[in-house]
């Protein structure tokens, strides 16, 4: 709770956060609101190094999976029945030199310089409203020994068995970016009942594109222009449906 407390707060550090900790008001407000006593930072921070990653990544989906089960977040599902979880990769340091055996690593085409890195593959819940909380987390990142780095894809699958392990009758629909449209991502989708929204760029999947132009010049009637007066806005949307990549069945708009 002492380190929740800390980015409540909004907290600069862990210094200042104990310069704030020396105000008696400080103290009797933390003490009010969780029943302890008010910490020490470093006491916090030693305490948290002491503890694996897994545990804390298990409290954290217990936490979440207790505000589901009080439907906190039932008004937000879509078509009232999946809850969206949005996957994307972030980066969480970039140096110079490589720290650990597992940093991912780049070189630069132009100077030939080679930048150490660390990414971190998220799963979060989204609402309309702009809220998004972390259901799990999973790291790229190289084993001690291996021929190919590790990528967001491959952390995907990793990711996708946590998910289903914290979750497990969750309704879902996954929100993904354009790297994600593949045979594989559709394969674990299916496998594990989800239902998927992701970016189709222009040049991926040859053949479904093919499929979806071919059936664009056949169809006329799934076409339909929004017009927004105050803003000079004019939107046109097109759809289909029954499309098939592979087996599986897709639909786009």
């Amino acid at each position: 709770m002492g380190a929740i407390f800390l980015y409540i707060c909004k907290e600069d550090s862990r210094n200042a956060f104990n310069n704030d900790r020396a105000k008696d008001a400080f103290k009797a407000n933390y003490e009010t609101l969780f029943g302890k006593r008010l910490p020490h930072m470093d006491t916090v921070d030693a305490v948290l190094r002491g503890v694996n990653n897994d545990e804390i990544e298990r409290l954290k989906a217990g936490l979440v999976a207790s505000l589901i089960e009080k439907k906190v977040f039932g008004n937000f599902r879509l078509l009232d029945t999946y809850y969206r979880v949005a996957v994307d990769a972030t980066g969480v340091m970039s140096v110079n030199k490589g720290h650990c055996l597992h940093c991912l690593h780049k070189t630069s085409s132009k100077s030939g310089t080679v930048t150490y890195f660390h990414n971190l593959l998220e799963a979060k819940l989204i609402m309309p409203n702009g809220f998004a909380i972390s259901l799990a987390s999973e790291w790229i990142e190289n084993p001690a020994d291996y021929d190919k780095q590790d990528c967001e894809q491959k952390a995907f699958k990793r990711l996708a068995e946590k998910l289903k392990s914290f979750f497990p009758r969750l309704r879902i629909c996954i929100h993904a970016d354009g790297l994600y449209p593949n045979a594989p991502f559709f394969e674990i989708c299916q496998a594990n009942d989800w239902r998927y929204i992701v970016t189709l760029r222009d040049g991926s999947l040859k053949s479904l594109w093919e499929e979806i132009d071919t059936e664009l010049m056949m169809q006329n009637n799934n076409i339909r222009t929004c017009s927004h007066p105050q803003q000079k806005l004019y939107q046109t949307y097109k759809w289909l449906s029954g499309l098939t990549y592979q087996g599986y069945k897709l639909s786009w708009t």
